[in-house]
């Protein structure tokens, strides 16, 4: 596994990885064996026989692969080891496993982006994005490293640049260094209400539920369960709207001028980018 040291005082090591298909994933394929040898086992020893025997051993191979699966959404690590493949080549890994340093956030399993070659469509760089930090790949180091602004030139070539004249390095520095604006995303109600649902309070809730079920009063464990689900999703929707009630509380964008393409033009503030020469409004 390619594992590498501290990069900054953000990351202390990222690991490169590949997902597996979903059936080869450590929470599918060796519980198909456990089925299938128990099943054999049942049928030999005889089902009539071993009825409600051979339910109890299915039902806890069951909970097994459902505590994999809750433990895949409660560790990265666990997750990394089960449903990926370790790859030492970080331009041919589909995904990274970040842990930051101590107090700086949890683990995470990041997307790692290509770049290509226009000509022959050769990998030419990666990068990814962690805690709204961007990583490239330095060939050099072999490892990646936070993006590097241009704050060490001298007072004479800053008062020497003249923006950008071309489209083509316009769109460039967009792609390299993104636009000046920092958008806080408010998640989708789904993906918040499966955050919750498989938090370990709420598992150990429904698996209680599902004791009670058993119980000839199962009816009322069914309207305790709706209650909780209920509950959830109104913690849900009181998250979104505060967090959407955040984000308005943003600085809105207002109008520059700029110096591009040889042309002083008006632009957002929040669609300016690294090296581009603008005009300072009157105070």
């Amino acid at each position: 596994m390619a594992h590498y040291s501290r990069i900054d005082e953000l990351v202390q090591s990222v690991s490169y990885h590949n997902v597996k298909p979903v059936f080869l994933r450590g929470y599918v394929l060796p519980f198909i064996y456990l089925y299938g040898l128990w099943f054999y086992c049942w049928y030999l020893y005889g089902i009539k026989e071993y009825f409600e025997a051979g339910l109890i051993v299915l039902a806890g191979i069951g909970m097994l692969q459902i505590l994999s699966l809750l433990f895949c959404q409660w560790s990265v690590h666990v997750r990394c080891f089960l449903s990926c493949r370790s790859e030492k080549n970080a331009l041919n890994a589909q995904v990274a496993k970040v842990v930051p340093t101590p107090n700086n956030g949890s683990s995470e399993l990041v997307k790692i982006h290509r770049e290509y070659d226009g000509d022959n469509g050769k990998v030419t760089g990666a990068w990814f994005m962690f805690q709204k930090t961007k990583y490239v790949w330095d060939e050099n180091k072999k490892t990646f490293k936070g993006l590097e602004f241009p704050i060490d030139h001298t007072f004479g070539e800053y008062m020497e640049w003249k923006g950008y004249q071309e489209e083509n390095d316009l769109l460039l520095a967009e792609q390299k260094y993104g636009k000046n604006q920092l958008d806080m995303v408010v998640p989708e109600f789904w993906e918040l209400f499966v955050e919750r649902a498989t938090a370990p309070f709420f598992v150990f809730q429904v698996l209680c539920v599902a004791l009670w079920c058993l119980d000839q009063y199962w009816h009322y464990s069914l309207v305790t369960l709706g209650m909780l689900v209920i509950f959830e999703c109104t913690l849900v929707f009181q998250q979104m709207r505060n967090m959407a009630d955040i984000r308005r509380m943003g600085n809105k964008p207002y109008m520059i001028q700029v110096f591009i393409n040889l042309f002083v033009e008006f632009s957002q503030c929040g669609h300016i980018y690294i090296n581009i020469v603008y005009r300072l409004p009157n105070l």
